[in-house]
């Protein structure tokens, strides 16, 4: 009997101390460029797991041994870094009531799937449903992600629509990708304040890349400026999907399948990481404040999150709780499109629609106003 009780300790102490080591090396990834070493992309990816591990072996332990409690605490305190950038601790109850007086505008970021163009045979429902939501949300600042807009005789003039039916008059579209010379793809910002600058930088080189997008407007006699980015996405596809569905039974060619999804996911971190610092690069540059929407691709423990982010605020740790997901497939944790601010704004709120079955992806909302200690 003792000799089982030493057995089953020591197996749990082997197991908790290899747990710990990965948890540890996700903790990294903030710190490490995937262009550098590219697995610990991986490590990243897989943050949540661990850290739930982490905290099943604490409980585990101060059951059956306490003293044992202090590997997975020790470890969670030096991974302190990422865990607060994982979980949103502001409960409802903490988050004071709104000031009604404060002079507030409404920024939502949306990654809208090129309303449902290559998902459904007849978009028309789901455009429709996007463009009802939307419109209900009035915001005054609209970043989307994965547009898709066309001139195209019987096809849908996203970009002239939303402009008129949610009175965003101003814009600016990257237009990356282009057939015929009348329908478009790509990351575009809406407006209800005048633009007085715009431009794209490109993200990567060749047929596939796509751009940063930005528009400084002009808010009140405060010039702004908006930043809005699709990052490198793993591009699976149909077939790649339905392998990962193979490796998540373990069927026997789960091995095969799973070959060709780590290539493509070492190709998209290592991409991701040269975007990410490119655009932390300009953020800094900005001689305005900034506002910064996208769909990143990447969780709150990756190097892209970090880099990008820098000092700015990450409007769902300020306002927000939980985890925070706003990717509907693969994992129940992936929280990927963000809004992140500069420290001269205040932030009012926080909201994501969890609206299904429109887009893989749910909208994002704050509220802002200038601080106004910062004001002119």
């Amino acid at each position: 009997m003792k000799f089982l009780r030493l057995f089953t300790k020591g197996f749990f102490l082997t197991v908790n101390i290899t747990a710990v080591i990965f948890f540890l090396l996700a903790c990294l990834a903030p710190f490490i460029s995937p262009a550098r070493f590219w697995p610990i992309g991986f490590f990243s990816l897989a943050f949540p797991a661990l850290f739930v591990t982490m905290v099943l072996f604490t409980v585990f332990w101060l059951v059956f041994h306490a003293r044992y409690a202090l590997l997975p605490i020790i470890a969670m305190l030096l991974g302190w870094k990422s865990i607060s950038s994982f979980v949103a601790f502001n409960w409802p109850g903490q988050v004071p009531q709104a000031d009604s007086t404060v002079d507030k505008f409404k920024v939502m970021s949306y990654n809208v799937a090129q309303f449902g163009l290559y998902r459904d045979k007849n978009s028309a429902p789901t455009r429709k449903a996007m463009f009802e939501l939307i419109k209900a949300e009035n915001a005054d600042v609209l970043c989307m992600q994965d547009f898709y807009t066309s001139e195209k005789k019987g096809d849908f003039n996203n970009r002239e629509d939303i402009s008129r039916e949610m009175k965003l008059p101003n814009r600016y579209f990257s237009s990356d990708f282009n057939r015929n010379g009348s329908q478009h793809w790509g990351s575009i910002i809406f407006s209800r304040y005048p633009v007085i600058k715009s431009d794209k930088v490109k993200l990567d080189i060749g047929p596939m890349g796509e751009s940063l997008i930005y528009a400084d407007i002009l808010r009140k006699g405060d010039t702004i400026r908006i930043v809005n980015m699709h990052l490198e996405s793993y591009r699976f596809n149909s077939e790649d999907y339905a392998s990962i569905e193979k490796i998540k039974k373990q069927e026997d060619t789960g091995l095969v399948a799973a070959k060709g999804i780590v290539q493509k996911m070492r190709e998209a971190y290592v991409r991701r990481s040269k975007q990410a610092d490119l655009v932390a690069g300009f953020i800094k540059a900005s001689p305005h404040p900034v506002i910064v929407c996208g769909d990143f691709n990447d969780t709150p423990a990756s190097y892209t999150y970090f880099t990008v982010k820098g000092k700015l605020q990450d409007v769902f740790l300020v306002k927000g709780n939980g985890i925070g997901r706003t990717f509907t497939s693969l994992a129940p944790t992936l929280r990927i499109d963000y809004i992140f601010v500069h420290p001269v704004f205040e932030v009012h709120s926080f909201r994501k629609v969890d609206k299904s079955g429109l887009s893989d992806h749910y909208p994002v909302i704050t509220e802002l106003s200038v601080r106004q200690e910062q004001d002119n």
